[in-house]
């Protein structure tokens, strides 16, 4: 495929996105709108949304397919034709801290804090009411604190191991280097015993993940130095804490809840064998059964007073 060809392309799929929105759109209907990225986008955003909103009103969510077409599509509005406040735009941050992108700062597009939306998932919080309400586990607090502590020293282990693979990508996004990270399949690298998380014994440390994680990209491993400064840099910048992939701690959490169901009769006395499941989960499942339980970042919540809810308050008075 020629460059021509492929910038056509583009175009041609943001032009879709925005007819899209034209088709959808009914300005007279109690409706909000915004866009997204991926797929799965809307599962997350849709509930964060709507429990802000009143009753009567609901939001319609269109998915662009990557960052770039959101903000291209962006920049296609004729706001004399819309009004702002009402139609949004949704972006993850990725590793923009670290290889810089094009910066657009617009008052109806929200930029996640970390790295993802999915981000806001790695927290006890959510795990506590995945094993409670999913996985149908009963604890009592001595042994909901006990799992805490597990999954905080998990939490610390996973970042801190998956930390050079972050540094490896980082190089690979300045060098104009694109693999499909969803390739990576952590269950290839990580193992849980008695709920607690470890690399697996034939990698003996992260770096030898990375280089078999390079050459099953098919894509060449940097060099220690390039690495190193990278990961210095990503360490200096919170990025164990903000700017771990999204997916990667959404994995994190589903096996981390589902090894705690498995190893129960370590955490509590009471349990014998795991509980019967209320709900099957597994990663592929993950969106559906988790994206209704997340709490709403602050940014967000913010974004959608200044955006949304002044629309509507202008809208019905």
């Amino acid at each position: 495929m020629t460059m021509l060809e492929t910038h056509d392309g583009a175009l041609e799929s943001i032009s879709t996105v925005y007819h899209e929105f034209l088709l959808r759109y009914k300005s007279n209907d109690k409706i909000v709108y915004g866009l997204v990225e991926g797929k799965e986008d809307p599962m997350f955003y849709r509930s964060l949304i709507e429990r802000h909103l009143p009753n009567e009103w609901e939001v319609e969510l269109l998915k662009s397919g990557n960052k770039d077409k959101v903000l291209k599509a962006l920049s296609m509005f004729d706001w004399s034709r819309f009004q702002r406040k009402r139609i949004c735009f949704f972006v993850d941050r990725d590793l923009s801290e670290f290889a810089p992108e094009i910066t657009v700062v617009e008052d109806n597009l929200y930029i996640t804090d970390n790295y993802s939306i999915e981000n806001e998932c790695a927290t006890f919080r959510l795990v506590k009411r995945v094993i409670e309400e999913i996985l149908n586990m009963e604890l009592v607090p001595d042994e909901i604190s006990k799992i805490e502590s597990t999954f905080e020293k998990n939490s610390r282990d996973f970042r801190n191991a998956i930390t050079p693979l972050m540094a490896q990508i980082i190089v690979w996004k300045k060098k104009r280097c694109n693999p499909c990270l969803n390739n990576v399949n952590l269950k290839d690298y990580f193992c849980f015993k008695d709920g607690e998380i470890h690399i697996k014994q034939e990698f003996s440390n992260s770096l030898e993940m990375v280089e078999c994680i390079s050459k099953k990209l098919n894509i060449a491993m940097s060099s220690r130095e390039e690495l190193d400064l990278a990961e210095k840099d990503f360490r200096a910048h919170e990025g164990p804490e903000k700017y771990v992939r999204g997916k990667y701690l959404l994995w994190f959490v589903v096996e981390c809840a589902l090894a705690f169901h498995k190893s129960i009769s370590k955490f509590s006395a009471k349990y014998k064998k795991p509980p019967k499941v209320k709900l099957a989960l597994g990663f592929g499942n993950a969106m559906v059964n988790i994206a209704p339980r997340l709490r709403c970042p602050v940014s967000l919540e913010n974004f959608i007073q200044q955006n949304y809810l002044s629309y509507i308050e202008k809208s019905t008075t």
